[in-house]
């Protein structure tokens, strides 16, 4: 082989594809927060995790406060209110991860981790079914999907 060729070859295995993780069928309970950029508003929204991989996950929820209106429109607006940055909590496994959000729909939100997970632990997410013992519950069911005023201490 070439060494020009061979050079390639070695660059090409060595190239990360974020696109070539495996995604798994998760369907867990999920929480993503999203700050607003004014620094004063948060919104905490629960939903279901339905896909699941090392390197980000896509979150399913339907009700988002954008969900109702025109998708062209609201879908580029939303970046100019919050921010790209988001935090995700997946409570099969207590863990939180902080991300970056890559696409957006009306009910969907597709996360890219800043940090990628353990593959050990996407893959015991994926292995799990949902019962009623692994449904999320929250404590305080106020705080989740509307927006909030950001506490200052």
């Amino acid at each position: 082989m070439d060494t020009k060729t061979e050079d390639l070859a070695d660059t090409a295995e060595q190239t990360y594809y974020r696109k070539s993780d495996v995604r798994y069928g998760a369907h867990c309970p999920g929480i993503i927060e999203l700050t607003f950029k004014d620094g004063k508003h948060y919104i905490a929204l629960t939903g279901v995790m339905v896909n699941l991989s090392v390197t980000g996950c896509l979150f399913s929820n339907d009700k988002m406060p954008w969900a109702n209106m025109d998708s062209e429109k609201s879908l580029d607006s939303i970046f100019d209110v919050v921010h790209e940055t988001c935090r995700v909590y997946i409570p099969w496994i207590n863990t939180h991860s902080t991300g970056k959000i890559r696409r957006l729909g009306s009910f969907i939100i597709g996360v890219e981790f800043q940090k990628p997970l353990d593959e050990k632990l996407v893959k015991s997410v994926a292995s799990l079914e949902p019962n009623r013992e692994r449904r999320f519950k929250p404590r305080l069911p106020a705080k989740y999907n509307r927006i909030l005023p950001i506490a200052r201490r």
